[in-house]
């Protein structure tokens, strides 16, 4: 890849892009999510490419062609934050967020506690805690961190 090209956003979600959005899931869950088990993502991969990616409004972080990473929203909701491991801590998921932040004046989102990189990486982009879950979705015991951002708060689209 070469990495002087720029970063382009747009929208995703055609079905052509489907597949390469489950696998850039796929790479970022197994770099960050060290609590969920290989037999876990497995699960879920067709509950993330089936189910979840198609409801949403998904837009692409992608240089020459490839897709480095994706935002999904539901409404005013991030459902979905995820950026390949080889693009983590390079700006991609912060212009995704910012593209987010840019299209509503309030976002809400949940971000798992065993994944502090992530909340912090939401904190510093103006979200702040707004409650707690004990389990996530699917009723397993992965504590959520409820957070939210308004574009009226200071700190909102920090680098």
């Amino acid at each position: 890849m070469n990495a002087r090209a720029a970063v382009i956003l747009r929208e995703g979600c055609c079905p052509e892009d489907i597949e390469e959005l489950t696998n850039v899931w796929r790479d970022s869950v197994e770099a960050t999510h060290h609590f969920l088990s290989l037999d876990a993502i497995d699960r879920l991969e067709p509950l993330i490419r089936d189910e979840h990616l198609p409801r949403l409004r998904i837009h692409v972080a992608e240089r020459n062609g490839c897709i480095l990473g994706f935002i999904g929203l539901d409404k005013d909701q991030v459902a979905m934050l995820f950026v390949a491991d080889e693009v983590r801590s390079t700006g991609v998921g912060s212009k995704l967020l910012g593209w987010a932040q840019d299209q509503f004046p309030r976002l809400h989102l949940e971000v798992n506690e065993q994944n502090p990189r992530a909340a912090i990486f939401y904190i510093r982009r103006g979200f702040t805690p707004a409650g707690r879950a004990e389990t996530d979705a699917h009723g397993s015991p992965h504590r959520l961190l409820r957070m939210s951002w308004d574009a009226g708060t200071d700190g909102a689209n920090q680098p």
